[in-house]
């Protein structure tokens, strides 16, 4: 479970950063979506952590 934490983390704020470059600014709806896509990225790796353990 550390690991899909760290990974949410991780893809979270590599999001917002990627979002913030593009964009040249950070916006509200990019940091929503960045945490939406991190959750389920985070979910999906912590079934696939239990399914291949």
């Amino acid at each position: 479970m550390f690991q899909a934490i760290i990974f949410t983390i991780t893809m979270f704020g590599g999001w917002v950063v990627f979002d913030a470059i593009k964009h040249k600014k950070v916006l509200k709806e990019n940091v929503l979506s960045g945490l939406i896509a991190s959750i389920i990225a985070g979910f999906a790796w912590y079934i696939l952590f239990i399914i291949f353990e």
